[in-house]
Parts: structure tokens; sequence; C-alpha cells
């Protein structure tokens, strides 16, 4: 599909809360729940066609190989798109370097928001000043792709 909005895959709604439960150190008997539930409720499908437990297990020495050693979560802020106004997502990511962050995710459900930026995205940042007086670190544009 050419809509630049469209998922790229229909299983990306499961990036951002697999990273975020990594993130916080989540067990392999955890992500493989996590992993059962979705299928069997969100996706409809039957559960004894995976094995979950396996898929859990790739799934955590993937992030140990290639997320652990980052710096700890922070928080960065996200537009959401198609909101008519500017809305702006605290989401956890990872500082890199040079102002770089990858995004992690959220603990929130999330379904119906359209980041401008996926999790798992590496993220430039710079400081921003909201209407409210407060300042975060705003993505402002995607260095690298998710994964």
């Amino acid at each position: 599909m050419n809509d630049p909005d469209w998922p790229r895959d229909e299983y990306d709604c499961l990036v951002g809360p697999l990273l975020t439960l990594l993130a916080q150190g989540a067990r392999a008997e955890e992500v493989a729940r996590y992993l059962r539930k979705e299928i069997e409720e969100h996706f409809g499908l039957s559960p004894e066609h995976y094995n979950f437990m396996e898929v859990a297990q790739r799934v955590h020495r993937w992030f140990d190989h290639g997320w652990r050693t980052i710096g700890d979560p922070v928080s960065i802020f996200v537009a959401l798109l198609d909101e008519g106004v500017d809305v702006w997502r605290p989401v956890l990511a990872r500082p890199l370097d040079q102002g770089q962050f990858r995004i992690i995710g959220v603990e929130v459900d999330t379904e119906d928001e359209n980041w401008q930026f996926p999790a798992g995205s590496i993220v430039k940042c710079e400081k921003k000043l909201f209407a409210d007086g407060t300042s975060g670190m705003t993505a402002i544009e995607q260095i690298g792709e998710a994964g």
C-alpha cells in the first residue's frame, strides 16, 4: 500500500509495548504471556500455532544484544499526527549520542494514536518550550528505522 499513514505491517502495534516490557526488565515468561494475549485477543488467531516462549526468548536475545547497553530510559515527546492541534505524547527513549534517542514506547494503550515516529525509531531531538511554560526534548527528525 502506498499510503504513508498505513502501517508497514499489521504487527507494528506490538513493537512499542514489547520494547517497553523489555526495557522494564520483563522476563521471557511475561513477554510470552503478552504475545499470547495479543495474538489471541487482538488478532483473533489460534494460539496453538505459535511457540510464544521461543519467540519471547529470541526477542530477549535481540534486545540484550542491541539495546540493553545503551543509556537508561528518559522521557522525550513525539508529535501525534491528525489531532487538529499540536499534541505531544511523552514516550520512553534511550539516549544515544549527539542528541539522538531510540524510542522505546509507553505504558498505556496508544492503539488509536498516530505517532510522527514509531517505537524503535532513532530520532534527533531538540528542546522545546510548550504553551504551558514547561519544556522537554521533542523528536524532530527520524535518523534510523525502527528495529
